[in-house]
């Protein structure tokens, strides 16, 4: 009777992988939760993490994308413990073209059997298509935020946080992110002195500075896809310091006004204006990392009007100031 109500308390955490996994997106939660065991104090050995991994195909060997074999214990046909945890890895988006049907639902099913369920990097994809994060705040990788919230308008995506948590829907952003949310979901089960030694132990910080989005641009990188975009990016890049208008882009590729903001909304899924922006924001946080050049000089090189103008779009976009990003950046490197 002691050993089953054992087995019953023991916090069964699955990874779920596909093929082309990111190798780090399993590696770090796992340790996370394995490094956890070696802090519990004997008499909670019941209370104990015992981590799976699963493959999300009906194949048990799934290469990553790194090129190295993953072994997974069980596939989801054959799982035969209770589930406290699951958390979807993350892989390529063409793989997720390719997931068979079982897969969401199945996880449709877990919705009412495991205390939580969350996603590393675009993992969250995954969860989306399953219908998992219908009207919830999710993140995901900052490179592929935008897209998620194009292709799924019903969910609230903030690229900001390392992760989120939706009452039992956890969501993390890019890769090592993962360990930023196995961190966080040890501290509920176990506290914070824990989790505290944890992270001392495998050198992170408990609570990371920052924010996910300031490690990539502001317009990302599958934007530029359109020859179109990428006309008009081209042409700008040169002239941020200057006033740009939008007569002026349009004249650049022989439209009318009209007709050029309706083909660039289309194209690239914002206004001119916007895209503007969101260009003169990315090389100012390009100068405030790699350059000494003082902030009023950054705003004046931009094309932004005012050191106001600049905070409140690094505010906005970034949750940081300019000088806290330099402060950040400079701390990384």
């Amino acid at each position: 009777m002691e050993m089953q109500e054992k087995m019953i308390s023991t916090k069964n955490i699955v990874l779920l992988v596909l093929p082309q996994v990111q190798l780090l997106d399993v590696a770090g939660p796992c340790d996370v939760f394995t490094s956890a065991n070696l802090f519990l104090p004997d008499d909670t050995f019941e209370l104990r993490y015992r981590v799976h991994m699963v493959s999300g195909t009906s194949d048990k060997i799934i290469c990553s994308g790194s090129g190295i074999p993953l072994t997974c214990s069980h596939t989801i046909n054959d799982i035969d413990f209770p589930i406290d945890t699951l958390l979807v890895a993350g892989t390529t988006l063409t793989v997720l073209d390719e997931i068979n049907p079982g897969l969401y639902e199945y996880l449709q099913s877990l919705t009412t059997h495991a205390k939580r369920i969350g996603s590393v990097c675009v993992g969250a994809f995954v969860l989306a298509k399953a219908g998992l994060l219908n009207g919830k705040q999710v993140t995901t990788h900052w490179k592929y935020a935008d897209l998620l919230q194009q292709t799924y308008p019903d969910l609230k995506v903030n690229v900001n946080p390392f992760f989120i948590r939706d009452q039992h829907i956890y969501t993390s952003g890019g890769v090592s992110s993962g360990m930023d949310l196995a961190l966080a979901l040890l501290e509920e089960d176990f506290g914070k002195p824990l989790a505290s030694e944890v992270a001392k132990h495998l050198v992170l910080h408990l609570k990371r500075p920052g924010v996910q989005s300031q490690f990539g641009n502001v317009l990302p990188e599958y934007e530029m896809l359109s020859p179109f975009t990428k006309q008009i990016r081209d042409l700008l890049k040169d002239k941020l310091e200057k006033a740009v208008s939008i007569e002026y882009m349009a004249e650049s590729v022989n439209m009318s006004v009209r007709n050029f903001s309706r083909v660039f909304l289309k194209e690239s899924g914002m206004t001119p204006g916007k895209f503007l922006e969101k260009m003169r924001l990315d090389q100012a946080k390009n100068m405030l990392e790699y350059t000494d050049m003082s902030i009023e000089m950054i705003t004046e090189k931009c094309g932004f009007g005012s050191i106001i103008s600049l905070r409140r779009l690094f505010l906005k976009y970034l949750s940081l100031s300019p000088a806290q990003y330099r402060k950040n950046c400079k701390g990384t490197t």
